[in-house]
């Protein structure tokens, strides 16, 4: 296992930040304090339902202390914190002012819900491409709070930060982006959404070491964080001033562990559960959020982020099983990684079957012209990964993931060591 101290993989952006290092004291890191800092930065007072409180204090709580957060790592909480509420003041201005939002239908999202690293993305990213479905934007996930005092409710300055935010991350996370190629304009899951409660996976990924705030985010109900999710998909579909009834395509892996809590919301969902190989997924998730955490420590993380993932990959695993007995059959759809990339056209046609969408020749050329740009500009191709680099054998994670084999009939990609 590598044994470099992450210091060692920190760009000068990083290293400049830490040199720095009373940029952003433990101190500062309170909901009182960020909460007033959102409140003066914004103007507004009212974050409506404070539902996002218990999860708030929880992460802030295990990062002051327990996690070995450098001071790149403080200010990135500071700032990312800041962030979500203001976007929070902002979304409760618009409610406050516009209660029909809430008022809309989101009918029959079809939802695709897999590990990590098992072709989420690819999926939802063509069927975006499809334009009598909607999505969410990285963009709008980021930033979702409209700005009443800006024209057009400030969507060209809200899209406009997330680009710039993207460019800087570009610089700071070099390894991030290559596993998960990110643009302000592209198909994004509603993860972003989830952390604006403080109840999406995104934590786990970007700070090593907060067990104890793990073990809250496993067991925590995310009833309210999930109902707050839907309020702000209306918000975003209202925003935009599409039709009510037109069809939402979503993706989230952490859907796996809370099935349960997305039926409540979306009851008429069409979910489509996609399988990979877990010696596959499983290597390719631990690096991919290795390449975040390192940047906001000076520790050696990948034996944390190793053990934390691999039971979050287990956990998932466990839960979905469990919990796909409640769903019924009619609104569930098995794909395979490797149906997909042996033909994906005949896949696809399956999920808009399944889903009771026509199949037409323009959603079939528009899906295949994205393909075709994302394999020419390989923007999943220069990700690497290695379950040597984190200590563990192949062996140790099927141990853990054979369960999850066996139930689904997923094959090995490649031959065992």
């Amino acid at each position: 296992m590598d044994d470099k101290p992450s210091s060692h993989y920190h760009p000068q952006q990083v290293q400049d930040v830490n040199a720095a290092s009373d940029s952003v004291r433990l101190s500062d890191l309170t909901a009182e304090a960020l909460m007033a800092a959102a409140r003066e930065q914004t103007g507004l007072e009212r974050f409506g339902d404070e539902c996002f409180l218990p999860g708030l204090r929880a992460l802030l709580a295990s990062l002051t202390t327990e996690a070995p957060l450098n001071a790149f790592g403080r200010l990135h909480v500071q700032q990312s914190t800041i962030g979500f509420l203001k976007n929070r003041l902002w979304a409760n201005a618009c409610f406050e002012a516009h209660p029909e939002i809430l008022e809309r239908e989101i009918t029959a999202p079809i939802i695709i819900v897999g590990p990590h690293r098992s072709g989420t993305t690819r999926m939802q990213r063509m069927m975006s491409a499809d334009s009598r479905l909607s999505h969410l934007r990285t963009w709008e996930g980021f930033n979702f709070g409209p700005r009443p005092e800006l024209p057009e409710l400030g969507r060209a300055e809200r899209r406009q930060e997330v680009k710039d935010f993207l460019g800087a991350a570009d610089l700071l996370y070099p390894g991030a982006l290559v596993g998960h190629p990110m643009d302000a304009d592209w198909a994004e899951e509603e993860l972003h959404l989830l952390d604006s409660s403080w109840c999406g996976f995104s934590p786990l990924g970007l700070y090593s070491g907060i067990d104890s705030y793990y073990e809250w985010f496993m067991k925590a109900d995310k009833t309210a964080a999930y109902e707050y999710m839907v309020q702000l998909i209306k918000l975003i579909s209202w925003s935009r001033g599409e039709p009510e009834g037109k069809r939402w395509v979503l993706k989230n892996p952490q859907h796996m562990l809370n099935l349960d809590t997305l039926l409540k919301v979306f009851p008429d969902a069409k979910i489509v559960f996609t399988h990979r190989d877990p010696l596959k997924t499983v290597a390719s998730v631990m690096s991919l959020m290795w390449h975040f955490a390192v940047q906001h420590t000076d520790a050696n993380c990948r034996g944390p982020v190793r053990d934390l993932w691999l039971d979050f990959c287990e956990q998932a695993a466990r839960r979905c099983i469990q919990q796909r007995e409640l769903v019924p059959a009619g609104q569930q759809l098995d794909i395979y990684y490797e149906e997909m990339n042996a033909d994906w056209r005949t896949a696809m046609r399956r999920v808009y079957d399944f889903a009771g969408l026509p199949w037409s020749a323009e959603a079939e050329q528009a899906m295949a012209a994205w393909l075709a740009r994302s394999e020419s500009d390989n923007l999943h191709g220069g990700h690497r990964y290695s379950l040597e680099d984190f200590g563990i054998t192949e062996q140790e994670v099927d141990a853990r993931m054979l369960f999850a084999r066996s139930r689904h009939g997923i094959p090995y990609e490649s031959k065992r060591s």
